[in-house]
């Protein structure tokens, strides 16, 4: 029988920034988080619950600081990498106008 299935992560989303900052760096506490990756705790503490209910992270409480530790790390990134999205060219806008001024007044 197969292993675990891989868990699928969004590409960009706050859940793959949280992933990949566990993936590279060991111990870290929620502040640590919250800090490097320019998130408000409030938000940050939703996600990590969210990852807890999945199995994914456990959160290890002290007096001081809370801890995060990956519990797993067979992860599948999908969707759009930035270098992948097409890029559209704008419209419009605001066109610098040109200094060279033209007209009967200016000969």
């Amino acid at each position: 029988m197969a292993g675990p299935v891989p868990i699928e992560v969004l590409h960009g989303s706050l859940e793959e920034r949280i992933l990949r900052y566990l993936l590279e760096a060991y111990p870290v506490t929620t502040a640590m988080l919250a800090r490097d990756l320019r998130v408000p705790k409030s938000r940050l503490n939703r996600q990590l619950k969210a990852l807890v209910l999945r199995g994914i992270v456990e959160l290890e409480d002290l007096p001081d600081k809370t801890f995060v530790r990956l519990l797993r790390q067979d992860f599948s990134f999908f969707g759009y990498k930035d270098s992948q999205r097409k890029r559209f060219k704008r419209s419009g806008g605001n066109r610098k106008a040109s200094k060279d001024v033209e007209g009967p007044m200016f000969g």
